[in-house]
């Protein structure tokens, strides 16, 4: 076999010569690719619509090689996934990709590997107790509500927003809160563009083939430069700050500077608090606002779901601000997130590279290959889900749900690497989502469908548009 040598930049795993011929190991061979084009392969494909290529390669199996820069396996069936993110995790890493953003993350959460990120992950997950994020619900409700009143003018006008924009911009304003400080909104709304100017970049190299060096004075690569540079001192006033005030209330700043290794007792260093500040500020809006975004595309699409939503809502609530005891009560409010993030996971794919040689699903994955997992992909597996690209929230009641596998839905990843985080977003995603709909129904501008645009996460292209009507309140009984 003859290889790329691995000195030039890009890739941080073995690269295979697009030239040679398909000598890879029988086991490995029968893996079944998809038609691609002569020398590039798959590359056009990937970089046109990456979605588009890999539900037509799922076709072909549940495990499929694609010709991509290096070997690359697609993996769609649960057991499959369970696997790499579970059963065998220690033989996979996270790899190139990740590489790319360290930019911008650093050695945080995300990206860290290995004895790092097993130690930062004991310092953070107790911040992540029940007993500090219900803390926050007051936060949330209060932030939502001031967004609503705001929208009463676009109600009235039959103004038209840009739901993707209101929640990502509500969903910041709330992290920046919780994160920082209630006192601390103009620090954070100072760093908002910088947070966006960067990610816009981010994105764009990661699905460059070679990016250049940032290093290297480009025009994006001076405005990625700029922004973290605001981004990075912002961070360090909010830090400087939080450190004199001698009550400022509780934050998960805060909590994170007092937190400890629970092994040798150590705290986080000023860049280790900085690296998973960054984290929680991009994470914590990005993935709510693109939920919610999809969220209402899908109940607009299908009035009956929207319906069934607001008279649970009304049930349970009447017209009072939801406080985080409801959310148990709300049971069909839990299945529409739920089949919303089934149908537009903020996490469209889980690369991985393998440490060694593995065999998954009788096929030899070898050492340096990069498997990707796909939650939009395996969401839809039709061996484990009936109809599945209806809107169906009930496919989540407990007796649709017996016999499903643990990996046939994992919009969080799943493992050890679990995301940390997922108890509070679902608590968010739903406070927000119903003192939404019990103010407002949401009506789509346009009648084009709109279409997901995957990058590191799926956002919707349109930004879903829609004008507002205010909920008819019902006869009293």
């Amino acid at each position: 076999m003859r290889a790329v040598p691995d000195s030039a930049p890009g890739p941080r795993r073995r690269l295979i010569d697009p030239l040679e011929k398909d000598d890879l190991p029988l086991s490995a061979s029968k893996a079944p690719r998809p038609p691609g084009l002569p020398i590039v392969g798959h590359i056009p494909q990937w970089t046109k619509d990456p979605v588009k290529l890999m539900t037509e390669a799922a076709r072909y199996g549940d495990v499929v090689r694609l010709q991509l820069p290096g070997e690359t396996y697609l993996l769609n069936h649960p057991d499959h996934v369970k696997r790499v993110l579970q059963d065998n995790h220690l033989n996979y890493e996270k790899g190139w990709v990740f590489d790319r953003i360290k930019p911008y993350w650093g050695e945080s959460l995300l990206t860290a590997e290995g004895d790092h990120w097993r130690q930062q992950r004991r310092r953070v997950q107790p911040t992540f107790k029940r007993e500090h994020t219900v803390d926050f619900a007051p936060t949330i409700t209060r932030r939502t509500a001031e967004m609503l009143d705001r929208w009463q003018e676009s109600a009235e006008n039959g103004r038209e927003l840009v739901l993707y924009n209101e929640m990502t911009q509500l969903a910041l304003v709330i992290i920046g809160d919780v994160l920082f400080g209630v006192g601390l909104w103009k620090q954070v709304a100072e760093m908002a563009g910088a947070v966006q100017t960067a990610l816009r970049v981010l994105k764009t190299r990661v699905a460059a083939l070679l990016p250049l060096p940032l290093w290297i004075p480009t025009p994006q690569n001076r405005r990625f430069n700029r922004a973290m540079r605001t981004l990075n001192d912002g961070i360090a006033r909010i830090m400087e700050e939080n450190r004199r005030a001698e009550d400022g209330g509780r934050n998960f700043l805060k909590m994170l500077m007092e937190a400890r290794d629970s092994e040798t007792g150590e705290r986080m260093s000023d860049k280790q608090l900085h690296e998973e500040a960054i984290g929680m500020l991009q994470q914590g809006h990005d993935t709510i606002g693109e939920t919610l975004a999809w969220t209402w595309y899908l109940l607009s699409l299908h009035p009956e779901v929207e319906r069934k939503l607001y008279a649970e809502v009304t049930r349970v609530l009447g017209d009072r601000v939801p406080v985080v005891d409801d959310l148990a009560q709300l049971k069909y409010a839990n299945m529409v997130v739920q089949e919303s993030l089934r149908i537009f996971p903020p996490v469209w794919i889980i690369p991985r590279d393998a440490i060694k040689d593995d065999e998954i699903g009788g096929h030899r994955i070898p050492a340096g290959s990069t498997v990707l997992l796909s939650p939009y992909l395996t969401h839809r597996h039709s061996a484990f889900w009936e109809n599945p690209e209806g809107f169906d929230p009930e496919r989540f009641l407990p007796d649709r749900s017996k016999g499903r596998p643990r990996y046939a839905y994992f919009p969080f990843g799943g493992g050890p690497r679990l995301c940390m985080g997922v108890d509070m977003a679902i608590m968010e995603t739903l406070l927000i989502m119903v003192m939404v709909v019990q103010r407002y129904r949401l009506h789509l501008v346009s009648c084009h469908r709109e279409e997901p645009e995957c990058i590191l996460d799926m956002i919707p292209r349109h930004g879903v548009r829609a004008t507002l009507q205010k909920q008819a309140r019902p006869a009293p009984p």
